[in-house]
C-alpha cells in the first residue's frame, strides 16, 4: 500500500509540474473601430450600429486581449455593446478610459481594453489636450497588467496618438509636436509601470498616427538620419522607415540623442504620476508587424472603407511594440568593441544555448515566444461598406 501511495503521489506530482509548464497562445488585437461618437459621421452614414453587431460576432470571439481604439462612449451606448460582447464570449474584464461631459466640450478617448485574462494592475493617463478636431477628445494611454495562469504575468499599453490631417505632416506642424509630446508621456507612464516588473512581458499597441512608410521626400532627399545620425542600431534602417517613425522609436525608448531637434518633444512637466524627468534609455522596442513581414516592410492599416473608386490615404499607422530592458544593439560592422560598451544586465540575457536560431523573437528572458504578427484586414459582405472600419486591424499571438 505505502508502494501504491508514492506511486501515485510521483504521477500526481509530475502532471502538476508538467501543467505548469505548458505554454498558452494568447492571441492579442488592437483595432480602431471607427466609431465616432454622435453626432459625427461620414457625409453619408457610418453605419455605426451594424458594425458594432458585426465586429462583436466577426472580431471579438477571435481573441484573449483587445485593445480598441475610437470606440468613443460619449452620448451612445455602443461601448457597453460590445463590452457585453466580450463577457459572452469569454473575456469578462475590460477596462476604459473616464466618460467625459459633453457640456464642458469634452468626450472621452475612445480606448476599450477586453481581456479573458484577470485584471490585477490597471491605470490610465490622459495627455495634455490636442489640436484640431482631436481638441475634444481628451486622448491619453490605458494599462493592464493581466494574470495569465500559474503565476505568469503580461503587461498591455494601449494608446491614440494626436491625427495629422494633411498627407504628409512636417515636423513643424502643430500635430507632429503635440503627437511627440504625446510619445514622450507614455515612455515615463510606461517606465512608471515596467520598473517594478521588467522581467514581465510588455507590448505597447494602438493608432499611433506616424506613418511609418517614407515619404516620397525623405526618399529623394535621403533625410537627416543619413548625414546627421550615429546609427548603432541596424533595425532601425533609414531606408526603410520615416522619420517621424524613427524619432517615435527613439523617444518610446528614451534616447532623445538619436531624436533630430524638429522632432524633439516639448518638456513634459514633472507629475506625482510620472515621477521623473529624467529621460534615458530604458527599453529596446521590436515592432512586430514590421518584423514579420516577410520582406521587412510597414503595411498599409489604413482602409477604403466604403470600397469605392474614391482616393484614399495608404498609411500605416497602427503597431504593436514590444519592449525589453534596454541594452545598446550595435550595428558595428567593423567589429570595433569600443564602439559598443552600454552597461547591461547580464541576468537579463538569453543562454544562447537554449535560443533556438530559427526563432529570432524569442525575447530575452525566455518566459515568453511572439509567434506571429499581422495586418487584419476585415473585409465584410455588405453593399454599404467593404471593411468593418477605415483602419485595418493589428494582431499577434504569444505564448507564454
Amino acid at each position: 500500500m505505502i508502494i501504491k501511495n508514492k506511486l501515485y503521489f510521483f504521477i500526481l506530482a509530475n502532471i502538476f509540474f508538467i501543467q505548469i509548464a505548458i505554454m498558452e497562445d494568447i492571441k492579442i488585437l488592437s483595432y480602431n473601430i471607427f466609431l465616432r461618437p454622435p453626432p459625427v459621421h461620414d457625409k453619408l452614414s457610418d453605419y455605426k450600429d451594424e458594425r458594432v453587431k458585426l465586429i462583436g460576432e466577426k472580431v471579438i470571439p477571435n481573441y484573449d486581449i483587445i485593445a480598441f481604439e475610437e470606440a468613443f462612449g460619449s452620448l451612445n451606448k455602443r461601448r457597453e455593446s460590445l463590452i457585453q460582447y466580450g463577457k459572452d464570449n469569454g473575456l469578462n474584464y475590460h477596462y476604459s478610459d473616464a466618460s467625459q461631459s459633453i457640456c464642458n466640450l469634452k468626450v472621452d478617448g475612445g480606448l476599450l481594453f477586453l481581456s479573458k485574462y484577470p485584471i490585477v494592475e490597471k491605470d490610465k493617463i490622459e495627455y495634455p489636450r490636442g489640436c484640431h478636431s482631436d481638441w475634444l477628445a481628451i486622448k491619453g494611454s490605458l494599462y493592464l497588467r493581466l494574470k495569465v495562469g500559474n503565476d505568469k504575468h503580461i503587461n498591455i499599453f494601449s494608446t491614440h496618438l494626436q491625427a495629422s490631417y494633411d498627407e504628409y505632416p512636417t515636423p513643424d506642424s502643430k500635430s507632429v509636436k503635440v503627437r511627440m509630446k504625446q510619445a514622450l508621456i507614455l515612455h515615463k507612464f510606461i517606465y512608471q509601470h515596467m520598473k517594478k516588473h521588467e522581467n514581465e512581458p510588455c507590448f505597447v499597441m494602438g493608432d499611433f498616427n506616424v506613418d511609418g512608410v517614407r515619404p516620397p521626400e525623405e526618399i529623394e532627399n535621403k533625410g537627416w538620419y543619413t548625414e546627421k545620425a550615429n546609427l548603432k542600431d541596424k533595425n532601425l534602417d533609414v531606408n526603410a522607415h520615416s522619420n517621424e517613425y524613427i524619432a517615435l522609436i527613439n523617444i518610446l525608448k528614451g534616447d532623445l540623442d538619436a531624436v533630430p531637434d524638429e522632432y524633439k518633444p516639448e518638456d513634459v512637466p514633472e507629475t506625482p504620476l510620472l515621477g521623473t524627468n529624467e529621460i534615458k534609455p530604458r527599453f529596446n522596442i521590436r515592432d512586430l508587424i514590421y518584423d514579420f513581414q516577410n520582406p521587412n516592410v510597414h503595411p498599409i492599416t489604413t482602409s477604403n472603407f466604403r470600397g469605392t473608386d474614391k482616393l484614399f490615404e495608404e498609411k500605416c499607422l497602427d503597431y504593436i511594440f514590444e519592449l525589453t530592458p534596454y541594452e545598446e544593439i550595435c550595428y558595428n560592422p567593423d567589429n570595433r568593441e569600443e564602439d559598443c560598451k552600454t552597461p547591461i544586465n547580464n541576468d537579463m540575457q538569453p543562454d544562447k544555448t537554449a535560443v533556438e536560431e530559427a526563432n529570432p523573437m524569442l525575447n530575452p528572458n525566455k518566459q515568453y515566444k511572439v509567434c506571429s504578427a499581422k495586418v487584419e484586414p476585415y473585409e465584410v459582405d455588405n453593399p454599404n461598406f467593404k471593411y468593418l472600419s477605415d483602419h485595418f486591424s493589428v494582431t499577434t499571438t504569444i505564448e507564454l
